[in-house]
């Protein structure tokens, strides 16, 4: 082996069995526009779960961590709003989506500032101003050890921001724990001595069972196999006919959403909660 050889070797990415894959820049911009698209099966969640970021954002301020970090999908939403923005994830999680990431680590360069456990922060008492917690607690062995962390590391009148699920497909595999009704996550955060100033659902009855079908007709229909962490890779040759039929489902019910205030089921709950001041 020459040392041309040897350095091509080094410097090439891993192939992916996970989920997150590196795609030849063509095939990478076509996957981008069709998750934005109703051929998307996530595409109602990922509405919904957009909007329910942006209403929340506007409570951020200060120094912010985003606690499950993940690809960093919603930092946009608040610039301008905390004056800085750090991400931390969990390692475990980002191998199972990317095995073979630790010998690709540039592709984590300002996406993940530190590595930790949600469970034991490593962070000094009082040291933030805003605690992000995305569609985290679901993915959580202990959510009240996480929350406990969460209370001891934002300062007096801080504020947590989080989404939970309520009706979704199991995902993230092996690390997919529990749901949350606004009943157990209220509870959940109060009992850590937050105040719950904001709680709404995500969606309604229309946008859950539109989701569920996409995911149905995807699994049912189109699915080839079955990825390490429970998604699914698609038929080429099926998929050409199931998701037309999923963009179909998507977008009626999206219709059907405006015509119900039905909230019984929901994808799931926003909360913005405040760290109470201790007493003088």
């Amino acid at each position: 082996m020459n040392a041309e050889t040897a350095q091509a070797e080094i410097a090439a990415p891993p192939v992916s069995e996970g989920v997150v894959f590196v795609r030849r820049p063509l095939a990478a911009r076509l996957n981008r526009w069709r998750k934005r698209t109703p051929l998307n099966p996530y595409w109602l969640e990922l509405r919904e779960l957009e909007r329910a970021v942006s209403e929340i954002a506007v409570h951020a301020r200060g120094r912010l961590i985003d606690v499950g970090v993940a690809e960093r999908p919603w930092g946009r939403h608040f610039e301008g709003r905390a004056r800085r923005y750090f991400g931390l994830e969990y390692p475990p999680v980002a191998d199972n989506l990317s095995p073979g990431i630790w010998q690709a680590m540039h592709r984590l360069k300002g996406v993940v500032d530190v590595f930790g456990d949600a469970g034991k922060l490593p962070f000094r008492d009082r040291s933030w101003d805003t605690v992000l917690a995305i569609e985290l607690l679901e993915h959580v062995r202990d959510p009240d050890a996480a929350m406990a962390e969460f209370a001891r590391v934002i300062a007096p009148d801080g504020r947590l921001l989080l989404t939970v699920p309520f009706v979704a497909a199991r995902h993230q595999l092996p690390f997919d724990f529990v749901r949350f009704t606004p009943d157990g996550i209220r509870a959940l955060v109060e009992r850590h001595g937050f105040t719950v100033e904001v709680i709404r659902p995500r969606g309604n009855s229309a946008t859950a069972v539109g989701a569920m079908l996409a995911h149905y007709l995807v699994r049912g229909f189109a699915a080839h196999s079955e990825h390490v962490d429970g998604s699914v890779r698609l038929s080429r040759i099926r998929a050409l006919f199931v998701l037309p039929f999923v963009a179909l489902a998507q977008i009626v019910f999206a219709l059907f959403a405006r015509l119900t205030k039905d909230t019984s089921l929901s994808l799931g709950y926003s909360v913005v909660a405040r760290r109470a001041t201790p007493a003088r």
